[in-house]
């Protein structure tokens, strides 16, 4: 058998094999989805990384570790462009049992830098939110996760990298059971980061519209759970059919925007000082405001601080002549007018746990 000369599988009815036609419109179709979301995922990072240095002025643990996340989404797709020269993106009977061969041999690095990429997105999410709120439960409640995501993820490769390994015979099934797990736990875990948040953000002392700015910051990463549910149909696909080269690609474009769209979420997520600064009209988090207040008996002294009180005061005084003199002889009337300008900051009161969430997602 002439290994160059024999298709994976027989071309269906009315099909012929063409083993080096060039790259098809799937093949295309992976290149501009992940050239268009990366362009994305590196634009957010770029700006996180504006913000570290001019307003923050520290590079914080979620930072680094997000930029590890999107050095990996990029391994990840050259990775995948490798395996477009072995059969990646095409039918089954159009790459011969030698491309095959070789597409096994690379296709592991493929499956691990995807298994470890929303791992560590996720790291980089949780480990902003596990800043927001400081009570023990709740912060139990986020190390659990944490660790749970770990230990799957961790699981998974040493299945893949070892009993599920495509280089050994026979592994395919157990490849496609590794794929449905992490299917399913990357929903759940992705529902799990979504979750945690939200009684955090129901109780900030925040008006209703910076709640659901905070909350949908926070939510971004519903679009991940969008990217991974549409995977699903296609890894359960696998187990179905031969063609699954041209399956997998198909997988591999979610794949490559969910990796993507995570990166861009975790960086959003941190954006409430960038856009209440830069696009200050955008905002609805900016909490401080100064101008010029003109105090009258029916303003409320708590909402602002008097800060730098100066001003001018000014007396008249009157005798009182004519007709009504005699019955104030001896008085003066006497008009006072007051006039100050005072700066004002209006401050919101947070209690307990909410000065840690203002400071974080601020």
């Amino acid at each position: 058998m002439d290994l160059a000369t024999t298709p994976g599988m027989p071309p269906p009815s009315g099909k012929e094999s063409h083993f080096h036609e060039p790259y098809n419109s799937l093949q295309l179709g992976t290149v501009i989805a992940f050239g268009v979301t990366y362009l994305i995922a590196t634009i957010f990072l770029a700006l996180r990384y504006f913000q570290a240095f001019k307003l923050i002025k520290k590079i914080e643990i979620d930072l680094i570790t997000i930029t590890i996340s999107y050095g990996i989404a990029l391994v990840y797709f050259v990775t995948m462009v490798n395996l477009m020269n072995y059969g990646w993106g095409k039918h089954m009977w159009n790459v011969n049992l030698e491309d095959l061969m070789e597409f096994n041999k690379r296709l592991l690095v493929n499956t691990l830098t995807y298994l470890i990429c929303p791992c560590i997105t996720k790291m980089a999410i949780l480990s902003v939110l596990y800043q927001i709120n400081p009570a023990k439960m709740y912060r139990y409640l986020v190390v659990a996760v944490a660790v749970a995501i770990f230990a799957y993820t961790l699981t998974l490769c040493i299945i893949a990298g070892g009993p599920c390994n495509p280089l050994h015979a026979g592994t395919t099934v157990c490849l496609e059971n590794v794929a449905l797990s992490q299917a399913v736990l990357n929903i759940a875990s992705d529902l799990a980061v979504i979750v945690i948040p939200i009684p955090t953000i129901h109780s900030l002392h925040f008006s209703t519209k910076q709640k659901v700015t905070v909350g949908c910051l926070l939510a971004l990463g519903s679009g991940v759970i969008v990217c991974s549910i549409a995977r699903l149909p296609y890894v359960l696909l696998l187990g179905k059919t031969a063609d699954t080269t041209y399956t997998e690609a198909i997988l591999g474009v979610w794949s490559l925007v969910e990796v993507n769209l995570g990166i861009i979420c975790a960086c959003a997520m941190r954006f409430k000082r960038l856009i209440a600064i830069y696009l200050p009209r955008l905002s609805l988090f900016s909490s401080r405001s100064r101008g010029t207040t003109k105090l009258t008996e029916d303003t409320p002294v708590d909402r602002f601080q008097p800060k730098n009180i100066g001003g001018q005061h000014s007396y008249q005084l009157h005798s009182i002549h004519g007709e009504n003199a005699d019955r104030f002889t001896g008085t003066k009337d006497i008009s006072v007018h007051q006039s100050f300008k005072m700066d004002e900051e209006h401050t919101h009161v947070y209690r307990g746990d909410n000065d840690s969430a203002d400071k974080i997602l601020g």
